[in-house]
């Protein structure tokens, strides 16, 4: 059996209602309620406590398809609710970005979406829910950052051996980022595990690893001769 994680929210009730929903259709599941970790300097912060629920892999299709029937027939949309302010676009936007929606927003979307004349069918969103996993996949919310660690791994692997013999723990920087390109991992939203960092980027994790290794070999062979 291998738990992933199904749902998270900051909101506990949303947490507490899909554990009912899946608890009354003998799905078993694991509720994780971290704010029992609670780091304490973070007391007036409540966006850092998420709430999980865990399930078995092979239970996600099920599981997603009792969610959503559930909330597609006890649906009833509050007069003033605020997605009724949303544009034709910013509705169409939580289609495709199902995963950052609660249950409940992602179907009164598609029902304001439907009222207002565009019905999207079970055939088009199974295509925006594959094309939303690809992207989720192959693309990063912080390109950037990714380029940034990228560039500090290839500086770290030729500079930081050489340094590592005056503060010593600069030797373990380049070895920690090329092996974190290369190992961390992420969950899509149907509970598979990817590699955090594309195929291209990990050619630059084994690069860095490698003129790592290479480097460090290297300014302990020249140390080595030149202290003898």
């Amino acid at each position: 059996m291998e738990n992933s994680v199904f749902r998270k929210s900051i909101n506990k009730s949303i947490i507490d209602e899909i554990a009912q929903i899946l608890e009354e259709h003998y799905i078993p599941f694991k509720q994780v309620d971290n704010e029992k970790y609670f780091d304490a300097t973070f007391v007036n912060d409540p966006s850092k406590i998420e709430y999980q629920i865990l399930i078995d892999r092979a239970d996600f299709e099920k599981a997603e398809q009792i969610i959503t029937d559930y909330y597609s027939k006890n649906l009833e949309i509050p007069e003033d609710y605020y997605l009724k302010e949303f544009s034709d676009e910013e509705l169409k936007d939580i289609i495709f970005k199902k995963d950052e929606w609660n249950e409940f927003d992602y179907e009164v979307t598609k029902k304001l979406l439907k009222e207002r004349g565009i019905e999207i069918s079970e055939a088009e969103v199974n295509q925006i829910n594959q094309e939303r996993l690809e992207t989720l996949k192959n693309n990063y919310e912080k390109p950037e950052d990714v380029k940034n660690l990228i560039t500090f791994g290839y500086i770290f692997a030729i500079i930081g051996c050489l340094a590592s013999f005056v503060i010593g723990f600069l030797l373990f920087i380049s070895y920690g980022i090329s092996l974190a390109i290369l190992k961390l991992q992420k969950q899509l939203p149907n509970g598979e595990r990817v590699y955090y960092f594309n195929e291209s980027d990990r050619r630059h994790g084994k690069r860095i690893l490698i003129i790592s290794m290479v480097f460090t070999i290297f300014w302990t062979i020249f140390f080595m001769f030149k202290n003898n």
